[in-house]
């Protein structure tokens, strides 16, 4: 009996030490993604995968199959490292592996990837209804930073903080600020010209990095008016502290775990510095904004805030969607298209012939607001050919939905990959890795509905689209007026590794026009 008591404890004691083991593992590579041998993290996910399978069933709509998947990995499964940051290598490789439609793991939550634009009609067609996946299924900390933001919420508090945050970016108030861009365009390259240190005064641009604030000072001033120099020099303070929030975000790790606000690491610590800093910034700019004879559209929201149409929390997180989060996206949006009219002087050419004579004609205005001119055209094919990110945001049907042969729940979250859906697709055959912005001078909106991945489908679009276009339009005239741009050698373009949205990280040739290549 003694030998069968001892037994028992023996066991007891060697499942507490292997449940340990892995415990301390599992804790160790979330602290340090990458950490643990491949045949150890192997062991460590694979019951992981097996039991969100067996949570997560998808089959075919016959029912004889299940849905292909990519095997969980501890402890981001696909997201947000391999869906963002490597998801450009991993669009083609998935699809590859898996066919046309197949499902990745964002932490613990399924999404199934949809590459086709027959997949998106079944999907889509109710848009408006769909639901935000809860944190981006990124976790704990985007969360922090976005998780009440109007692009990651959804109906009933879509509706009203989109009506409180909307109107400075809805097309008649782009419109009215068309002059404004124009100036900050213009006093923005005056200071890129005058930094002796700068590229451009070597004849050089580097498209993301030395434009990277134009399109945060545009949209700034559409919320905040213009500001005084201390509450500027607070924003470029705040910027950078933001920014490497992001990438903790995007790393995953122990930041996707709600239990991991109580552990002293840097993450948390810069959040809480930016979460003060972010909100004492805005309340200072409103105390000035309600004072001025003309208020600027935050004092508005603040007002919708005072009276509890929404919460300040979500204001916040709302304007630094706005700032911070789209800074990064409109200037991956702007950037590649230098790139590729410096790679392609015909169009170069084409384009600033057609800027020249809207100048000529005294007929700019009009010409930036156009939607049908060479100049959109190549705006469009520049965001074909270098999708901002390689897969959207995660959302759900609020009904069971039949898609590529597969039966798929209600609240099951679908990502669109924008790399099969943009180049792949035969829709855009047989040149479909060829830049040809003469493509969309031939194509209507409606036909583009879903085979063109941008600003997202139905009334859920990206709330900002009118002042990102505002804003590269209005920059690359300025630019094709004053400079010509050329590749520095031909090759591979390089991208920014760290960031989660598709930057070209190589400078340009860009010489004042007149003066020698």
């Amino acid at each position: 009996m003694i030998s069968e008591i001892l037994g028992h404890l023996l066991g007891l004691a060697v499942v507490r030490l292997f449940l340990g083991f892995f415990l301390g593992i599992a804790v160790l590579e979330a602290a340090y993604p990458g950490i643990l041998p491949q045949p150890l993290l192997n062991v460590l996910s694979a019951p992981i995968n097996v039991y969100l399978s067996w949570c997560y069933p998808i089959k075919s709509a016959d029912g004889t199959k299940d849905l292909p998947s990519c095997a969980y990995r501890w402890p981001n499964g696909q997201g947000d490292t391999a869906k963002f940051l490597q998801g450009i290598e991993n669009s083609p490789r998935w699809e590859k592996a898996f066919g046309s439609i197949y499902r990745i793991w964002s932490g613990t939550k399924p999404e199934v990837v949809l590459t086709r634009p027959e997949h998106l009609q079944p999907a889509f067609f109710d848009s408006d209804q769909h639901i935000k996946a809860v944190n981006n299924n990124s976790g704990y900390l985007l969360g922090e930073l976005l998780g009440k933001c109007v692009g990651l919420i959804s109906p009933p508090q879509w509706q009203s903080v989109r009506a409180v945050t909307q109107p400075p970016f809805l097309y008649p108030a782009c419109v009215a600020h068309t002059d404004r861009i124009q100036e900050i365009v213009r006093s923005f390259f005056q200071e890129l010209e005058l930094d002796d240190t700068g590229s451009l005064a070597r004849g050089l641009i580097h498209p993301a990095h030395d434009l990277k604030m134009l399109p945060f000072w545009v949209v700034c001033e559409l919320f905040y008016g213009r500001l005084p120099w201390h509450l500027v020099q607070e924003l470029k303070r705040l910027a950078p502290l933001r920014e490497n929030l992001m990438k903790h975000a995007i790393r995953g790790g122990l930041a996707r775990f709600s239990w991991s606000r109580y552990l002293p690491t840097q993450a948390n610590r810069e959040l809480k510095n930016f979460q003060s800093r972010w909100r004492q910034f805005n309340r200072d700019v409103v105390a000035q904004a309600r004072r001025a004879e003309k208020p600027a559209p935050i004092a508005k929201m603040y007002d919708a805030v005072d009276r509890r149409e929404i919460s300040e929390d979500q204001l916040l997180q709302t304007l630094d969607e706005a700032l911070f989060a789209n800074l990064d996206v409109t200037t991956g949006g702007l950037s590649w298209n230098l790139v590729f009219l410096a790679a392609h002087p015909d169009c170069q050419r084409k384009l600033r012939e057609e800027i020249t004579e809207a100048t000529g004609s005294g007929s700019l205005n009009k010409y930036l607001q156009s939607q049908s001119t060479y100049l959109q055209a190549c705006i469009l094919e520049s965001s074909r050919m270098k999708p901002l990110a390689a897969f959207s945001v995660p959302q759900s049907a609020p009904s069971e939905r039949v898609v590529g042969g597969f039966r798929i729940p209600a609240r099951t979250d679908f990502i669109v990959d924008a790399y099969a859906l943009n180049i792949r697709s035969p829709y855009w055959a047989p040149d479909n890795e060829t830049y040809r912005p003469e493509r969309f001078l031939d194509r209507k909106n409606v036909e583009l509905r879903y085979s063109f991945w941008r600003f997202g489908f139905g009334p859920r679009q990206c709330m900002g689209k009118y002042a990102a276009d505002a804003v590269i339009r209005t920059t690359l005239v300025y630019l094709l007026l004053q400079y010509n741009l050329s590749l520095m050698e031909e090759g591979d373009w390089t991208r920014d590794q760290e960031s989660w949205i598709t930057h070209p990280d190589f400078h340009l040739y860009c010489v004042k026009r007149g003066q020698k290549d």
